[in-house]
């Protein structure tokens, strides 16, 4: 999926291609955290699962996931507010600093809001033996509403480069409405 978006990419022009690279040199900073909680979940969760204990296991998962949105808060809060001086520090055009300044604030608001439940929460999931349903449900997201929309954003509605970055954001709500719903319905415990 990750190849498909960037071929798309590589079609637009020098400024676009530039913005984007600028930008995806920070994306994995803003979620550094959300990873490291995830990783940690699968073993905190896992070993109450394990034990038996549904109730420490939902207790685990909602103290994580605080602590996931308050630091990713913090985190992505200093990231938006330095965006353009970290853009410039790239030597490129004005006008690539000032789209990777708008790709750069748009993913770290996504980050703040939906990475947590989009990409952290699943991982209790899978801790719990509930892998088919995360893996079914991220196939299918990245299909329809990363590659998709990014398709429909860039050719009918003539996005460009934010085009792509709000099909992400589109495929991060998906997920993250599918794994609240899970995580909520009690299923992912059976």
């Amino acid at each position: 999926g990750r190849v498909v978006v960037v071929s798309m990419i590589a079609l637009f022009g020098t400024t676009q291609t530039s913005a984007n690279a600028v930008a995806n040199n920070l994306d994995s900073i803003s979620i550094i955290i959300g990873q490291a909680m995830g990783l940690a979940m699968i073993t905190v969760v896992g070993q109450a699962v394990g034990a038996g204990a549904a109730g420490q296991a939902k207790h685990y998962v909602k103290k994580m996931m605080g602590y996931s949105y308050l630091f990713m808060a913090v985190l992505n809060i200093a990231i938006i507010l330095g965006a353009g001086r970290i853009a410039g520090l790239y030597q490129v055009s004005g006008e690539t600093i000032a789209l990777a300044e708008k790709v750069i604030i748009f993913h770290s608001v996504c980050a703040m809001l939906l990475w947590p439940t989009g990409f952290t929460l699943p991982n209790a999931l899978r801790a719990a033996m509930d892998a088919n349903f995360t893996m079914i449900v991220s196939i299918a997201s990245m299909w329809t509403f990363r590659i998709g929309c990014s398709y429909l954003f860039i050719v009918y509605f003539h996005m460009g480069l934010m085009g792509i970055w709000a099909a992400m954001g589109v495929d991060w709500v998906f997920r993250s409405a599918c794994f609240v719903w899970r995580t909520l319905s009690g299923k992912w415990l059976r």
